[in-house]
């Protein structure tokens, strides 16, 4: 199950948003990359992802959201939970919910100009942060075999998007105490968007 699956149920209203295992953006149980986990790679996939959010040694952030927020706030926020925050760029005509969870998660959602943050619908493009050491050699460790598509990315970045979930891809970069995940609810264009470079660094 990916980071960004198990949790719409986290996040009700602007507040405080409870630490869990699986801290994530809330979004409803029927989507977010798929049902479950779909097959033993996703589970293993999934596995080393989070073993690295338990070995930090950072202290919990304050958690906030979710929240509307403008690109100003989001570049705030970056300087605040204590290790990059990434996201696809400004988008016209949309806005940025901020969630960050007990244990420095972070998450950027677009949703379109009028929508509430919160909102139910959980086909939204959404951007994961999360800190955790070894993010990037538990993250190649799982980058081969016939299950996965696997790319290498400028500074030496490693994308692995398994194929049992096509709506989300997984990131990591070499000494980045972080991995990132992309969601977007049309199949392959979270990888798409990552293999044109639109998932940088909030700065």
């Amino acid at each position: 199950m990916s980071g960004l699956q198990e949790g719409r149920r986290l996040a009700g209203t602007v507040g405080a948003v409870p630490a869990t295992t699986a801290e994530t953006l809330r979004v409803p149980d029927a989507s977010i990359a798929v049902l479950a986990i779909v097959t033993a790679l996703a589970a293993v996939i999934v596995g080393w992802l989070l073993v690295g959010n338990h070995a930090s040694s950072k202290p919990a952030s304050v958690a906030v959201g979710p929240v509307l927020v403008s690109a100003t706030q989001l570049a705030s926020e970056s300087k605040s939970v204590g290790h990059p925050i990434y996201w696809a760029g400004p988008r016209t005509d949309w806005s940025y919910e901020l969630t960050v969870t007990g244990s420095g998660r972070v998450y950027v959602r677009y949703l379109p100009r009028g929508a509430a943050a919160g909102d139910p619908r959980s086909n939204f493009l959404t951007v994961g942060t999360y800190p955790g050491v070894d993010a990037y050699p538990n993250l190649k460790k799982v980058s081969t075999g016939p299950a996965v598509h696997s790319n290498i990315l400028p500074d030496d970045g490693l994308l692995v998007a398994p194929k049992s979930l096509p709506k989300s891809v997984y990131l990591a970069y070499p000494k980045a105490d972080y991995q990132v995940e992309v969601y977007d609810g049309a199949a392959g264009a979270a990888r798409r968007l990552a293999l044109n470079g639109l998932i940088a660094q909030i700065r």
